[in-house]
């Protein structure tokens, strides 16, 4: 687990199931990696009080938007679990190790001039 005082980045998994009807649900969580979700979703269904059918897991760090709700891609945790807000991260200074180093004036590369690459979802 990450040392006291670090901030934990987690990111959004989506886990689309059904109850054994027509309908498709869907139960958001934030995790670490793929084995975090795993474990999370096997407690999620230990706990259920209906059937869940497990049709797919989406992996979607940059967010999720449907009707009038946004989900975010990334979060952060404080140790303890609770959540940090968007705000507090942008005023804490970056490490010196992670900062990001502006090019020189007229170069660019592919990372500075568009971001950098999303991760693909599995399966």
């Amino acid at each position: 687990m990450e040392e006291e005082g670090k901030l934990i980045k987690k990111s959004l998994w989506l886990f689309e199931y059904n109850r054994g009807d027509s309908a498709l649900y869907l139960q958001q969580f934030y995790a670490i990696d793929e084995n975090d979700v795993r474990r999370q979703i096997e407690e999620f269904i230990r706990r259920s009080n209906f059937p869940v059918y497990w049709e797919r897991l989406r992996h979607v760090p940059s967010g999720f938007t449907i009707g009038y709700s946004s989900l975010r891609g990334t979060i952060y945790e404080r140790p303890d679990g609770s959540v940090i807000e968007e705000a507090e991260i942008h005023a804490q200074p970056t490490p010196p190790e992670t900062a990001v180093q502006a090019p020189p004036p007229g170069e660019s590369t592919s990372e500075t001039a568009s971001g950098s690459a999303s991760e693909a979802a599995p399966g």
